[in-house]
């Protein structure tokens, strides 16, 4: 079975699946060191999980972007459409960089989906999300 070991759980692929409830997770990102782990995380192509979070074929997509006020461009970004099954690729790999920004970014993206900080599947309306 494939889990993600988050800093206090495992929480397996299939019940990240199940929380995206057949949808794709779609994020806009402008933090620096948040890009740079999600750029990290999927330039690595297969890995030895024998998986890969950038397949096209599934719909994933990355690319760069930015903030703009009239002509003015505000901050860089990083716009996200990871497929239902890439995304918990992502995660783990989030989880396994060994960096402070991705594990932080990894833990934001489980809290938004509904998981709890035990890893445990609570739903957004019990972590006040809704």
């Amino acid at each position: 079975m494939h889990a993600i070991q988050t800093d206090s759980a495992t929480i397996p692929y299939d019940a990240v699946r199940e929380a995206l409830d057949g949808e794709p997770y779609t994020m806009s990102l402008t933090d620096r060191d948040a890009i740079q782990a999600v750029s990290e995380a999927v330039n690595q192509g297969i890995d030895s999980h024998l998986e890969a979070c950038f397949c096209p074929e599934r719909g994933d997509q990355y690319e760069g972007g930015e903030r703009k006020a009239g002509k003015l461009t505000i901050c860089r970004t990083l716009d996200c459409c990871v497929s239902v099954e890439s995304f918990p690729v992502l995660l783990r790999r989030l989880f396994e960089s060994g960096n402070e920004a991705a594990s932080s970014l990894a833990r934001d993206i489980l809290t938004t989906l509904g998981f709890d900080e035990f890893g445990a599947f609570v739903g957004q309306e019990a972590l006040g999300l809704e």
